[in-house]
């Protein structure tokens, strides 16, 4: 098989984006424009200055743009930061050797390995950057998934976040609503693919998922993007009973790309 040019390869992958976005964007109200979701080329090439051929060819991964010009795009599309951040990685996947594998994936951080072994209090896990369960504690082990052996992530067989929240009945049933966590988790591994697009373990689990989850399908083809954290997580849990949760998320340094996600209880009125 041929392989593409790197850049190549990252002008798809920036059209591809750059095309969920405008499929999905509303005209801002300033502009005068139609009152329908999505906006034409021309729009949004109208709206960040360029012509409408220019863009186009950007889209179709014919061209790469300038970071200015992607400044421009974003703006218009109105962006989030999490999409801008994962624009500017698509950008940069292709050079330098930014996809080049990851070197021991699943080799716990000493940092992170220390800081989740002095979490008692408050439901904590490490994530590798396809989901997988790197270590928990047992707060989080028994709030999410008590079916799965606790020392499962320390073995070949660690279990996988995204695979459990997609095709375990028992933790899809814990949230409340189910598609804000479903989208968060798509987006992480959207965000993981931008910054190692040739990682074939990362492509691997993404096949694997799409392949046994028509719901992780669909939710992959509306293209979320996550690096921030959730924020508000509800649960109906079987033993707890209703719980509101906030996450935080903090990301190693290096390019392990490892996640700690700490869970503290929401007080509620």
């Amino acid at each position: 098989m041929m392989l593409r040019d790197p850049d190549e390869a990252t002008g798809i992958a920036v059209g591809s984006f750059l095309r969920a976005r405008r499929d999905a964007a509303s005209p801002p109200e300033t502009v005068g424009l139609r009152r329908v979701s999505g906006l034409r080329r021309e729009e949004v090439a109208g709206l960040a200055g360029v012509s409408v051929s220019y863009y186009t060819r950007i889209e179709q991964g014919a061209v790469s743009a300038t970071a200015e010009v992607l400044e421009a795009i974003a703006r218009a599309l109105q962006l989030s930061p999490d999409d801008r951040e994962h624009l500017r990685d698509l950008t940069r996947a292709g050079r330098a050797g930014r996809d080049a594998e990851i070197g021991a994936p699943y080799e716990l951080d000493d940092g992170l390995r220390r800081t989740l072994a002095a979490l008692h209090a408050v439901p904590a896990a490490v994530l590798a950057f396809d989901m997988s369960i790197l270590s928990w504690n047992r707060r989080a082990h028994e709030m999410f998934a008590p079916m799965v052996d606790f020392h499962a992530p320390a073995s070949s067989a660690r279990p996988n976040w995204a695979e459990l929240l997609f095709t375990d009945p028992y933790c899809r049933s814990l949230f409340r609503p189910w598609e804000p966590v479903a989208l968060d988790m798509v987006g992480r591994l959207r965000a993981s693919l931008a910054k190692h697009p040739n990682e074939p373990v990362l492509r691997c689990t993404i096949t694997r998922l799409r392949a046994r989850s028509a719901e992780f399908e669909a939710v992959w083809r509306r293209y979320p993007v996550s690096i921030t954290p959730l924020g508000v997580v509800r649960l109906d849990h079987p033993a707890l009973g209703p719980l509101v949760l906030r996450d935080t998320v903090l990301r190693v340094g290096g390019a392990s790309d490892q996640l700690l996600f700490i869970f503290h209880a929401v007080p509620q009125a």
